[in-house]
């Protein structure tokens, strides 16, 4: 396409005829004029090409016919690289001589195969993902070239024409001879800086707009920036010097004039390597007298690289223009220009030109805030942090760039980010403040890939979502709960009113919740993108880092099952790292101080819908965290219940049988068992604070007034030990502190009483830290028998116990009751009737309970095995009353089927808390339903195909009937377990009725008594091979795969039972204190206190004292720790110290990588030294054989003389 330029801009019809023959590309022609208007030249080009605004703008600088050949390929490829992830990075524009030659060339063909790919990626991408869909927007590539017209005409050096690069996309064509065209080139780099900032200057909305951010009085005060200048560091401009010759050092020249940073990439040859010299060397040599060393070395330098200038007397001439150039670039508040040598470190481009361009700007234009929100968002751009927090950050003393919610947002969405967002979230940026439910769903619509999102949303909901189609409101307001709910089962958790309401400072709470909350919302947005890193980013700053790391890895594993199977091994690797963060900052805390471990793993948190992490890790099924040791010790202690058994671990009575004769007979429990005085105080705080609701004062479930000292006494309850305990003061306590704090005890006694208010409390307490728990008790009294003995009988360990004795001794009474005779068990058939109907009385009302009360059941199984038990004792009950109906054999095999199940039951309930059995029964389930099933698989054709084969071959005479069935499965299946020999035996009574003429008879065996078997060859092959593959082949298997399993499993059982060991330990802290059938008596009482509660006779509150199991209410007391700020600190700080220390151990992985890779370079530089002091070795024996040669002709010429 050519473009319409003015009449006084182009050369004619003959210059614009001429350019069509060149390039079919969009152009435009700039005359061979002296008085020609660059500006009005650029305006055009910037104009008619139609460009987006650039970010950055690289030209390059080199020879037109002066282009050697790279002395290291690889450094070549690097910057053809660097190059192209500068173009995919940011808008970038590239400006070189536009010829295909040289360096244009090579820029050419990386672009070339850049545009390749991109062709072939957009048609996978049609192709893939529908016709109608539009692939993912590239960055576009502007390559434009300025070239000189005299050089594809062949006119200015009597050569070849060269022609022009076909990869280039835009041509300025410049006529006139090359000498005045490099002038120009380098003029129109400027002066399209220039124009393409004036024409943004009348686009309000165009991409490459900041927001516009006030100046602050230090930058505005005294600074006088030019207008011009600010435009053009708006957008950056750097020359890089690769090669070149006399016309590059020009070019140089002209944009030093303009301002414009020059990087000379030494080692390239020709004119960079002559600049990079001189550069160095008056930089290390500093100005004043060693100017005429440097002018002397200079020269002998170009002259050995460019030996015409010494012919044509243009030496002195070069050297000048060096020295310019090197004066230009020296300026007191900027650096014009750097030195980079030729490495495989170009292909890092972007790394190196941004501290050209922060160094080539003065600190006057560096203050200002819009620049540094540029400057920021190019580093974002191109992925820089490091570059970001060294030189644009450090400027930004008002912090206004790290409070700009659009950059946020931009980091956010763009990939690889995820330092940027550290660093956002570092400078203390209010996520509630950015967040509501308008710009979470801008985060889904404008996300970088967002395609495994909409895959989840098209498997959640078939038919509502597809690739082509923007997400409306409902996604966040609605849609988002139900992929939360169906991915951790956790409903309702994300509240968008409440979202929007905060953004605006309505707050529901105060700051930090809605901080919170918006924490939770930016998370779950990441692990829907299947953003990993950015999660691992966003965990750093989470107030509650372990239940936030449990339920990402809970939502990665519940994401696994709605992808693509290519991505499940990696959504379960992602689910247990951040499973393992959960872990390992536990183990860090735990460590630390073990109270606050225990108290996080008591507290329920309101965001979690009022979970404790070891219930989220339950519900998860997250194994690993459930086994670490602090959760162990934490269900150890629920199921000791508060209790322990006196006496050594080797006493001739195990402590399970002092157990059960305590709680049976009662007396031992005063030198047996032994009572937990923590738990003892914490039930004299529940007594405490029931009798004073019964005065009327107070009551539980009414929080305290926030002004009243009081209340905020009770409410502030520790988790490190109780300084207020008098009953163990500290050893470096003073009589005066124990004085003042029982002042104090009865003050706030008084006051608790009589509610009258007083004056405010003054405690010998710590005031920067959360205040301690204030235990409410007069004195340590002794504990009455009868609290023994309720304790005793309610700790979990008891009644696992006690239901075991007494489910023995029902097995025990239904085996006696199935072996007997029929007719003389009626008595012992009631007694299993009313016992088993007990146990499903009792069996529903905990699963009602533990239901309600969000327990870990499986509400499925608890129904059929409800369903199947009932079932039994009415069939039970009818058959024995009714006699007559079936045969009595009938009736005495559903007893036994029914003993069966109980003694598989007991096998289910009670063996898996034994720590040997516990992780036994999970391999032997491992084995059962995976590797017999798949034998099963395996063998069921061959025993299928034998059961036919071999009854038609060995009885071909056998009626058809049922027999028949009975008789091959009989032979087929039970060859699983011994070989029938005797089939294949000759015996006298067969041999007896052998038939010897066939021909009268329709018979087909050997034997008139057709149970005889017929043998022959033909038998014995066909039961051979039955056996050799059943019993040497199939046999051999399973005991293999069952091997293997045991192996395999080891290490996995174990984290399976202590896994499981929560559900059982749970399951019988909510079980009644009594076993069947003595559970009537506990629900009896249970029945009476609803009653009376009905009746309003007691108090709501008592009626749960007495009612609910005192283990479940142990729990819900611990979990009721109200936690401080200083406990959000002291977790978020673990976490940056966990962080830090993975950091740490990363980079000591990485110490011996980049120690052989030094010493590789430190080889590859040794081998480089030893090839030139080996040429310098021959050229200095050159100069000794030429000196020897001098010598002996002064000697020669000498004696001749004499």
């Amino acid at each position: 396409m050519e473009s319409e330029v003015t009449p006084n801009t182009a050369g004619g019809s003959s210059s614009r005829d001429r350019s069509s023959t060149w390039t079919s590309k969009p152009f435009v022609v700039v005359p061979n004029d002296d008085a020609v208007n660059l500006p009005e030249i650029a305006a055009a080009a910037v104009k008619q090409f139609a460009l987006s605004s650039p970010d950055i703008i690289l030209t390059f600088v080199s020879g037109t016919r002066a282009f050697g050949t790279w002395k290291n390929e690889d450094h070549r490829a690097a910057l053809q690289k660097g190059i192209i992830k500068i173009i995919n990075a940011c808008e970038t524009w590239i400006l070189d001589a536009g010829l295909d030659y040289g360096l244009s060339r090579m820029i050419g063909n990386a672009v070339r195969d850049e545009q390749r790919y991109r062709k072939s990626r957009k048609e996978y991408e049609m192709f893939a993902k529908g016709h109608q869909q539009q692939p993912h927007s590239r960055h576009s590539v502007v390559l434009m070239g300025i070239t000189a017209t005299a050089l594809l005409e062949g006119k200015s050096d009597q050569q070849d024409p060269l022609g022009t690069d076909p990869s280039h996309t835009h041509f300025i064509f410049v006529n006139g001879p090359v000498e005045a065209v490099a002038t120009r080139q380098a003029n129109l780099a400027v002066e399209l800086v220039h124009q393409t900032m004036h024409v943004l200057q009348k686009i309000p909305n165009s991409p490459s707009n900041v927001p516009d951010l006030a100046i602050p009085s230090s930058a505005a005060a005294g600074e006088n920036v030019s207008e011009k200048l600010a435009q053009h560091e708006q957008i950056p401009l750097v020359a890089m010097l690769v090669q070149g010759d006399e016309t590059a050092l020009d070019m140089v020249e002209i944009y030093l004039k303009h301002g414009v940073p020059v990087l000379v990439v030494k080692g390239t040859g020709l004119m960079a390597d002559v600049l990079a010299f001189a550069f160095e060397e008056c930089k290390e040599l500093g100005p004043g007298p060693h100017l005429e060393k440097l002018r002397l070395d200079m020269t002998k330098h170009i002259g050995r690289i460019f030996p015409a200038s010494v012919a044509d007397g243009s030496l002195e001439n070069l050297c000048e223009k060096l020295l310019k150039c090197i004066g230009l670039a020296k300026q007191p508040d900027k650096e014009l220009m750097s030195v980079i040598a030729s490495s495989e470190y170009l292909s890092d481009l972007d790394s190196i030109v941004l501290p050209v361009i922060f160094a080539a700007r003065s600190p006057s234009l560096n203050a200002l805030p819009q620049q540094i929100s540029k400057d920021f968002l190019l580093t974002m751009k191109l992925n820089r942090p490091n570059l970001a927090r060294a030189n644009v950050l450090r400027r930004d003393y008002d912090g206004v760039v790290l409070a700009n919610n659009e950059l946020f947002e931009k980091a956010l969405l763009w990939l690889g980010r995820e330092s940027f967002v550290e660093e956002f979230m570092e400078g203390d940026i209010a996520v509630h403040k950015f967040l509501n439910h308008s710009s979470l769903l801008r985060l889904f619509r404008l996300a970088d890939n967002r395609d495994f999102f909409v895959a989840l949303l098209e498997d959640i909901f078939p038919g509502r979502f597809s690739q082509n189609e923007s997400f409306e409101e409902s996604l966040v307001t609605v849609d988002l709960n139900l992929i939360i709910q169906q991915l951790t089962t956790l409903p309702k958790f994300l509240s968008m009113h409440e979202l929007s309401s905060n953004y605006f400072g309505l707050y529901a709470h105060d700051a930090f919740v809605a901080e919170r909350k918006a924490m939770n919302a930016l998370m779950v947005w990441a692990v829907l993108m299947n953003r990993f890193s950015l999660a691992e980013t966003l965990l750093k700053f989470c107030e509650d880092p372990i239940p936030m790391a449990l339920f990402v890895s809970a939502m990665f594993r519940g994401l696994s099952g709605h992808c693509d199977a290519s991505l499940t091994t990696k959504l379960h690797e992602q689910s247990r790292n951040f499973s393992m963060k959960a872990i390992d900052i536990l183990d860090m805390s735990y460590r630390e101080s073990s109270e606050r471990t225990f108290d996080l793993l008591n507290q329920k948190f309101a965001d979690f819908n009022n979970k404790t992490p070891i219930k989220m890790a339950y519900e998860s099924e997250n194994k690993f965290f459930l086994a670490h040791e602090s959760c162990q010790i934490w269900l150890t202690r629920l199921w000791e219940g508060g209790i322990k058994v006196y006496g050594p671990t080797d006493s001739l009575i195990p402590s399970e049988a002092k157990l059960i004769i305590s709680a049976l007979l009662l007396f031992p429990i005063n030198f047996w068992i032994q009572f937990d005085s923590k738990e003892f105080l914490k039930h004299q705080e529940a007594d405490n604070a029931a009798d004073i609701n019964e005065n009327g004062s107070l009551h539980n479930d009414v929080p305290l007034e926030q002004d009243d000292p009081v209340g905020r006494l009770l409410r502030n309850i520790s988790r490190h030990g109780d300084p207020m305990d008098l009953s163990s003061p500290k050893n470096n306590e003073t009589s005066e502190a124990t004085l003042q704090k029982l002042e104090d005890l009865s003050l706030l006694e008084s006051r608790l009483v009589s509610g009258k208010p007083t004056e405010p409390l003054s405690l010998n307490v710590p005031r920067k830290r959360a205040p301690p728990v204030i235990r409410y008790h007069r004195r340590r009294k002794a504990l009455p028998f009868w609290r023994k003995v309720y304790y005793l009988w309610s700790a979990p360990r008891t009644k696992f116990w006690m239901f075991q004795l007494f489910y023995w001794v029902y097995l025990a009474i239904f085996s006696i009751a199935v072996i007997l005779p029929s007719c003389n068990k009626t008595h012992l058939d009631a007694v299993i009737f009313i016992w088993t109907a007990f146990g499903v009385i009792e069996l529903g009302l905990r699963t009602a309970y533990q239901a309600r009360h969000d327990f870990p059941v499986s509400i499925r199984r608890r129904v059929i095995e409800i369903v199947v038990t009932i079932v039994f004792v009415l069939a039970a009950v009818i058959l024995r009353r009714y006699s007559g109906l079936v045969r009595p054999l009938y009736t005495r095999a559903l007893f036994a089927t029914g003993l069966l199940y109980m003694y598989y039951r007991m096998i289910s309930v009670f063996f898996p808390m034994n720590p040997d059995l516990g992780p036994t029964l999970y391999r032997i389930k491992r084995m059962i339903l995976v590797d017999f099933v798949s034998f099963v698989r395996l063998a069921f054709p061959f025993i299928l195909a034998n059961l036919f084969v071999l009854q038609a071959v060995m009885y071909p005479d056998v009626p058809f009937g049922v027999e028949t069935w009975r008789q091959g499965f009989h032979r087929a299946f039970f060859t699983l377990f011994t070989a029938f020999i005797q089939e294949i035996d000759y015996t006298p009574r067969c041999e007896a009725t052998r038939i010897f003429n066939h021909s009268d008879t329709c018979w087909t065996g050997d034997y008139a008594d057709h149970t005889c078997p017929t043998l022959g060859v033909i038998s014995y092959v066909l039961n051979i091979q039955y056996w050799i593959i059943m019993r040497l082949i199939l046999m051999v298997l399973l005991s293999a795969l069952f091997a293997a399993t045991m192996i395999k499993v080891k290490e996995d059982a174990e984290y399976i039972f202590k896994y499981q060991r929560y559900s059982t330990v749970l399951d019988f802290a909510s079980r009644s204190a009594l076993p069947p059938p003595l559970s009537v008596v506990g629900y009896l009482f249970d029945w009476i206190v609803a009653c009376c509660a009905r009746t309003k006779r007691i108090d709501p509150g008592h009626r749960k004292q007495l009612t609910q199991p005192r283990s479940i209410k142990l729990i819900d007391r611990r979990s009721a720790v109200i936690r401080s700020n200083e406990s959000y600190s002291y977790w978020m700080g673990l976490t940056k110290e966990y962080y830090r220390k993975k950091a740490e151990e990363e980079r000591e992985r990485k110490v011996p990588a980049e120690q052989l890779k030094k010493i590789n370079a430190l080889s590859a530089e040794q081998s480089t030294l030893r090839g030139e002091l080996a040429v310098l070795g021959e050229k200095l024996k050159q100069l000794e054989g030429t000196c020897t040669t001098l010598l002996d002709f002064e000697k020669a010429r000498f004696s001749a003389a004499e």
